[in-house]
């Protein structure tokens, strides 16, 4: 028996074929105020999605942050808004099935198939991977960012290979499916901006104490963090570095790349390869200040290794003694949230999230590498976060409800203007007349088939009417990222051809609907494991 995946797979075949990487709704995941499908009810102080911790602005940002650097990697421009949450499920699912980290050669190998590492031809290159990690801080990552989503989207991966299988297809479903991809279409689209209705709302002040009530936690202010910390500049023994001129040699054909240039894109010239001593003064620069900088690991190692053995506690004598000797003297960082860098300090991503993790009992971080500067950081404050007063923000609150009595209202709405077209599509004439007359703008396409859709057809709508059939009207779909524009289709005409084991196209359909139904059962797994944690931690609303 056909179940209902395959039946809805089969319709579908060529739009997903189609629209794989394109029909995605714009990546713009802020986990804020962004309605009843962002925010609820933090109803507890440990609020976690599955494993995932949810309950400091912390971990939502980087649940988030995450995802769009996961989505950068693989190519995805626009990716779905709930990727966050996808990544999140199927990451439990690989904790709950000790889906083990790859080791460093898996690493290897899958960086390899990343499509941001990719060069021009499309296989890996180390110069595409370079120019990557040289890209993280201007997007607000570090290399450890790097490897952690790069060894979740490894696992995940993992799990997907699992769930997806080999597939089975009858031949019925073959010739449907070829049947769906040859098949003719013409049809009438809609374009409406349902932002334009914008009827006058009745916000009484009950309404809006109820919604502060209710997202309260989106408007506290966060958790921030004051730290002391020291910092040993490699500056400071780059003269004592003098390195031989073997200790050179080695270093240049160790980074070898570093010094190479990048020959133009359009050149089709060889590149003479710089030699040694063509470069022999910034190597010998390059090497000096990476020996320095780990002169200066090595005395920031030193002290915390110090203060470890001797037990010294926060704040004491014994602590300070320790800064005298090691030369080197506490400053104190301006007051921080998780997401901001400290004023007066360049620190990243990184940093920022090791002062977090401080505390009273373990007050001092590991030493870290930040530029030419090893870095100690030491806890000082927790500035927990405050609920302000309703009266100081009522502007910003009224605002945030009448945004989601607004989408409510232009839902409902959406649903009456199908219902008015749907009454007047007894003709491609009578509804691009009620659509005028209702001020959407009408367009036709003729005469296209789904493997090759008409010229200026938006393929987000494609999925909108391929289960319609002749004189049918769509329901409103969307046709960018911005919440309020989409269009309705009318469909004027559906020929459907009759097709046979014989077409040349047949084989073609068959393996696309085994590798369809792995994927979309695959899917579907982790879409309703995702739906039921997030309505059950209020971020999405309960089903009926």
């Amino acid at each position: 028996m056909i179940s209902w995946l395959q039946n809805k797979l089969q319709k579908n075949l060529l739009i997903v074929f189609i629209l794989f990487s394109i029909i995605i709704i714009a990546f713009v995941f802020t986990i804020g105020n962004q309605g009843p499908m962002s925010g609820r009810d933090e109803r507890t102080a440990d609020l976690q999605f599955y494993d995932t911790p949810m309950n400091t602005e912390t971990a939502r940002a980087e649940l988030g942050r995450d995802a769009q650097l996961s989505a950068m990697l693989n190519g995805n421009q626009q990716a779905d808004q709930s990727l966050p949450y996808q990544r999140a499920t199927v990451r439990y699912i690989a904790n709950l099935h000790s889906i083990p980290e790859p080791s460093k050669e898996q690493l290897r190998e899958y960086i390899e198939t990343i499509p941001a590492f990719r060069g021009p031809i499309g296989q890996f290159d180390a110069q595409a991977y370079n120019r990557m990690i040289d890209s993280l801080p201007f997007f607000g990552y570090t290399e450890n960012d790097l490897r952690r989503v790069l060894a979740d989207d490894y696992r995940i991966n993992k799990v997907y290979n699992v769930l997806r299988g080999t597939g089975f297809v009858e031949e019925s479903e073959i010739l449907d499916g070829l049947s769906q991809r040859l098949a003719k279409w013409s049809v009438l689209v809609a374009d409406y901006d349902l932002s334009t209705y914008s009827p006058e709302l009745d916000l009484t002040q009950e309404m809006i104490e109820a919604h502060y009530e209710k997202y309260s936690f989106q408007y506290q202010t966060p958790e921030r963090r004051i730290v002391d910390y020291i910092e040993i500049d490699a500056g400071q023994f780059v003269e004592d570095i003098k390195p031989s001129e073997d200790e050179l040699i080695t270093f240049f054909e160790e980074n070898i790349d570093r010094y190479q240039p990048t020959p133009a894109e359009d050149s089709e010239e060889e590149v003479e390869p710089v030699t040694f001593e063509d470069v022999r003064l910034a190597v010998r620069t390059d090497l000096r200040i990476r020996n320095a900088r780990e002169v200066a690991a090595e005395r920031a190692h030193d002290l915390v290794v110090e203060i470890i053995e001797k037990e010294y506690s926060r704040g004491s004598e014994g602590l300070k003694t320790a800064f005298a000797n090691h030369n080197v003297e506490a400053r104190t960082s301006a007051s921080f949230a998780a997401n901001e860098t400290p004023i007066g300090t360049t620190w990243g991503r990184d940093i920022v999230e090791q002062a977090f993790n401080l505390s009273e009992d373990r007050y001092f971080s590991e030493p870290f590498q930040h530029g030419n500067k090893a870095v100690v950081l030491f806890y000082n404050q927790i500035i927990e976060p405050t609920l302000p007063q309703l009266d100081t923000i009522a502007q910003r609150v009224a605002a945030d409800l009448q945004a989601e009595e607004y989408r409510k209202v232009r839902s409902e709405y959406a649903i009456e203007l199908k219902a008015k077209l749907k009454e007047a599509s007894s003709s491609e004439e009578s509804f691009g007349a009620a659509a005028e007359e209702a001020g959407m703008t009408v367009g036709s396409f003729l005469d296209f088939s789904l493997s090759e859709p008409a010229a200026g057809l938006n393929p987000r709508l494609l999925s909108a009417f391929v289960e319609l059939e002749a004189g049918q009207v769509s329901d409103f779909a969307r046709t960018s990222g911005i919440e309020n524009q989409g269009a309705f289709v009318y469909v004027i005409s559906k020929d459907i051809p009759e097709v046979s084991k014989d077409d040349p196209q047949y084989a073609q359909v068959e393996q696309q609907l085994k590798n369809l139904y792995g994927q979309f059962a695959a899917n579907q797994y982790i879409q309703t494991l995702m739906m039921q944690e997030m309505q059950r931690i209020g971020l999405a609303p309960a089903a009926n």
